[in-house]
């Protein structure tokens, strides 16, 4: 009898951790990762970089610690302009994740450190007009 209750207790146990999965490793089996980056129209004529997978042209990918790509870059960057200070190295490492996850916090979406889909669509964004360089600002884009 007590090897039948240890046993369902190690099932529950077990569904139990798959319940409590982080929204990260949700993200990671969902998404592939951001690996460039690419112009995307604002309004009027200001755009704006975001992350995506060029496999399939998908603004819809997701980035962790450990990445390292134009688009922790592009990442990097938006944060940077239009959240707080943080380096622009391209390496998605713990400063990254401790901003994405400030970024999260603010625009009160799941915080869990991972840049996806939800994270895009909530946070601010540099925006850029025709060929300048400059930053006309920071928008939500919400797509």
């Amino acid at each position: 009898m007590g090897k039948k209750l240890a046993s369902v207790l190690g099932a529950l146990a077990l569904g139990t951790g798959a319940v409590l999965a982080s929204p990260g490793a949700v993200h990671a089996a969902s998404y592939p990762t951001c690996n460039a980056k690419k112009a995307v129209s604002a309004s009027g004529s200001f755009f704006t970089y975001q992350p995506y997978y060029s496999g399939t042209g998908s603004r819809n990918c997701v980035m962790s610690q450990g990445a390292q790509s134009d688009a922790v870059y592009a990442l990097q960057i938006a944060i940077d302009t239009c959240y707080q200070d943080i380096s622009r190295d391209g390496i998605y490492g713990p400063e990254t994740r401790q901003a994405v996850r400030a970024v999260q916090d603010a625009e009160d979406v799941g915080v869990d450190g991972v840049y996806g889909p939800e994270t895009r669509k909530a946070m601010k964004w540099p925006l850029y007009m025709g060929g300048s360089g400059s930053v006309h600002g920071c928008s939500r884009l919400g797509v």
